[in-house]
């Protein structure tokens, strides 16, 4: 069965151009076509129709993120001691945990999600369970990792060893000296800084990804602000500078789609709700009684 979407907003950014009154048609998962209104009519008979007016159409970002430690983040474990956690619970129990960070992270434009875990169990379940794109950061202190890139990269941290692809530095992740996108063991994994698009990329060249763009022929990765309301009204109207950091704007984010994917409609999640929260809430509180 075809599945196709066609995007339309007033701005869309495809990582290297700014074209205003764009639009995107993606056809199972894969960008068909993209330009400038008006939208072919042959795109207009599809499945579904998101964004409109107001919108601003990005690429969407890629992180590495310790999911599983979610519940310990405000003591800003080291990466031996996370490794030591993993240990402890069995894979199910780290699935829940990672619900809300992976929450945070969709909500925050990221839909590359590279998780901290020590085999490849976990982003696998992930992505059947909920869908998206997941790699894997394996701990250099536990051997070789399984797998091979870009799926599997390897971190390094305090016990773990001081050097290598992926850093950690004071609670803070590192690609050769720059910070990467999402933050280690910080009080929420949303707090992106600077300009979130390039540090994306950086961290996408390190494990050999090319940048993430909106093209023909391209998988969507693609997120989408509204632009028509307060906070991020009249952003739309806003320079390339501005709309690289739509991330970290305060607009709120409306749809998430990776490959035939949509995560995030209408600025909810479609498969992390509420019932996920209360699990993940449960087995946190478990592990910080236990410590």
């Amino acid at each position: 069965m075809v599945f196709d979407v066609l995007i339309t907003g007033s701005i869309l950014y495809t990582g290297r151009e700014i074209i205003k009154d764009g639009y995107v048609y993606i056809k199972n998962g894969k960008i068909i076509d993209y330009g400038q209104s008006p939208v072919p009519e042959d795109y207009t008979y599809v499945n579904l129709i998101l964004g409109g007016s107001g919108r601003i159409i990005v690429p969407s970002l890629t992180a590495v993120i310790d999911a599983v430690a979610y519940p310990l983040r405000l003591n800003s474990p080291s990466l031996k001691e996370r490794v030591e956690l993993y240990g402890k619970i069995p894979p199910s129990e780290a699935v829940t945990l990672s619900l809300p960070a992976v929450y945070e992270a969709h909500m925050a434009g990221i839909g590359h999600v590279i998780i901290e875990y020590t085999s490849l169990e976990l982003p696998n379940t992930l992505r059947s369970l909920i869908g998206g794109k997941y790699g894997l950061a394996y701990p250099s202190c536990i051997g070789k990792p399984p797998g091979e890139p870009p799926s599997v990269i390897t971190i390094y941290g305090e016990g773990c060893g001081d050097s290598g692809q992926i850093e950690v530095r004071d609670g803070s992740g590192y690609v050769g000296g720059e910070r990467v996108l999402a933050l280690f063991s910080r009080a929420t994994y949303s707090r992106l800084d600077g300009d979130p698009l390039t540090e994306s990329n950086r961290l996408r060249e390190a494990i050999g990804l090319k940048p993430a763009a909106i093209g023909k022929n391209e998988r969507a990765e693609i997120a989408v602000y509204n632009a028509s309301r307060p906070p991020g009204m009249f952003l739309d109207k806003a320079g390339e500078d501005v709309i690289r950091r739509i991330y970290v704007s305060g607009a709120r984010l409306e749809t998430l789609m990776v490959g035939d994917a949509i995560l995030v409609d209408q600025g909810e999640h479609l498969y992390i709700v509420e019932k996920h929260f209360s699990e993940a809430r449960r087995a946190g509180l478990r592990i910080l009684e236990r410590r």
